[in-house]
């Protein structure tokens, strides 16, 4: 680790002001998952919803790792926490015409808040296209 990395990381710990969040720091996140039931999740500050997402009874389903399958489309309830889009993913949403939908795999937590509507969770027959 280079000695600026140190300092950071120690600010980061001791908490002094200037220093920004920690980056193991954990927020609260809403899913409301397709069958209508809310679940909170604690998830990392920067982590995808996908990431955010694997600690519920089934998580997000996802097709692909960069977001070209759209397979992981939520619809944002509350964008509280939840990060502005990347060029990358509002290039690909432009392509669609939803309000209020993000792509789970790009979408980051940077903040407590936010919730989530699944529209689709991982299953095997989801893997297998059943």
């Amino acid at each position: 680790m280079t000695p600026f990395g140190l300092r950071n990381k120690l600010k980061g710990i001791l908490g002094r002001p200037g220093s920004g969040p920690r980056v193991d720091e954990r927020v609260p996140v809403t899913f409301v998952t397709p069958d209508g039931k809310e679940q909170q999740v604690m998830s990392e500050l920067r982590y995808t919803l996908v990431m955010a997402s694997q600690t519920l009874d089934a998580p997000i389903a996802t097709g692909c790792p960069d977001g070209h399958c759209g397979g992981c489309v939520v619809d944002v309830l509350d964008a509280t926490g939840i990060g502005t889009p990347s060029p990358a993913e509002a290039k690909l949403l432009a392509e669609k015409t939803e309000p209020g939908i993000r792509l789970a795999c790009h979408a980051r937590v940077v903040g407590p808040g936010g919730k989530i509507k699944v529209r689709e969770v991982w299953s095997m027959s989801s893997v297998r296209g059943d």
